[in-house]
């Protein structure tokens, strides 16, 4: 494993301007390091881990080094699609009066520079940096032509997807199944819901539950907890639908919380008064979503109220402004939804997306000033 890691610094830095004698001491530097982590007690992995993975460590390394000629070909192309992107604008607008959405062409510029990336590195961070572009393109393809907007924007959930498959290389079947499991419920649930099922389609979300317990070591205590939900699943739909009254089969989900507490993998120990403050949020915000799912039939929007949680973790950990950054991904989720959905205004809701980019470039800038 040490020569492969190794060999793949070097293959990396080859790419770059740099002399051979520097590609020699930076590999025999990163050589050294491979043999102190694993005298000092670490398998191979946990070196790797710690060094970092090699596109990462060459990206800073190589910082201020210009790419070989494949990247400068490309380079040539990406200063050319401003002029092409206008040219085809005007021939789509002057000859075909299709000014909109023909304007869609500017995205060109963008996509033809991570492209190039990817060609010229090989680099999985720019098969993820070409999802929003590609997203956003179908959604407004499909938008525009058909005016489907909702729930056509659940296109944009493919960029964390895109994200966690690319990067479950070191992760197993079930860790990637279980990290897919939120994102995947989150498509079933606005789907059925978009054609009125939103309650009790809300019982998707035990998928999350359901797989990460598949990543449990014991046997015994997997086949306990998979069919204690499956079990709390099916009482909550029998008393549902046999009684109607909805509120009084919450009930048995008291029943997975009992057997965690007796297989003695639940303690109620929480530490912090913040903690406390998340979890507690975390309870309240079930109950609202339930009862008031129950009572007014908010599900189709309510969920938004678990988008909180996360929020508050942020401005408590997060520092200075980052945190801005952090929350920003959240906020636009919100004021996307929300005017989608109260007002119709998918087809410029998603602009609200644009202020995560927008944010972390006044950032950033606000960083360098500094």
């Amino acid at each position: 494993m040490k020569t492969e890691y190794l060999a793949k610094i070097k293959k990396l830095l080859s790419e770059y301007e740099i002399s051979k004698t520097e590609i020699d001491d930076i590999v025999s530097d990163y050589d050294g390091m491979y043999e102190d982590g694993l005298a000092k007690g670490m398998n191979e992995e946990e070196v790797q881990n710690f060094l970092g993975n090699p596109e990462v460590i060459v990206q800073d390394l190589a910082e201020g080094y210009e790419r070989k000629e494949r990247l400068r070909s490309g380079r040539k192309l990406v200063a050319l699609s401003p002029f092409i992107s206008i040219i085809i604008f005007f021939i789509l607008g002057f000859g075909f009066e299709k000014w909109h959405p023909g304007w869609m062409v500017f995205l060109m510029t963008p996509i033809s520079a991570v492209v190039v990336e990817f060609v010229a590195r090989r680099s999985k961070g720019s098969l993820i940096a070409m999802t929003p572009f590609i997203a956003l393109i179908i959604f407004l393809a499909l938008g525009f032509s058909l005016g489907i907007w909702h729930p056509t924007w659940l296109i944009f959930l493919a960029i964390p997807i895109v994200s966690i498959v690319v990067s479950a290389k070191n992760k197993g079947l079930w860790e990637t199944l279980t990290a897919l499991s939120p994102l995947v419920a989150l498509i079933i649930f606005i789907i059925c819901g978009y054609f009125g099922y939103w309650h009790p389609t809300w019982l998707v979300f035990f998928i999350v539950p359901i797989l990460g317990i598949m990543n449990h070591k014991d046997v015994k205590k997997r086949i306990i907890y998979e069919v204690t939900l499956l079990l709390t699943i099916g009482l909550y739909l029998l008393v549902g639908y046999i009684s109607g009254r909805w509120g009084l089969g919450l009930v048995v989900f008291l029943l997975p919380f009992a057997v965690s507490l007796l297989m003695n993998d639940v303690k109620l120990e929480v530490e912090g008064k913040f903690a406390w403050l998340e979890l507690s949020l975390a309870i309240l915000f079930v109950i609202i979503y339930i009862g008031f799912g129950i009572w007014l039939k908010t599900w189709g929007f309510l969920w938004m109220i678990f988008l909180l949680i996360p929020m508050v973790s942020i401005i408590r950990k997060v520092k200075g402004s980052r945190k801005i950054v952090a929350l920003m991904p959240f906020l636009s989720l919100i004021v996307f939804f929300s005017l989608g959905y109260f007002l119709g205004a998918w087809h410029v809701a998603w602009m609200a997306f644009l202020s995560i980019p927008v944010t972390g470039i006044l950032v950033g800038k606000e960083k360098n000033h500094k």
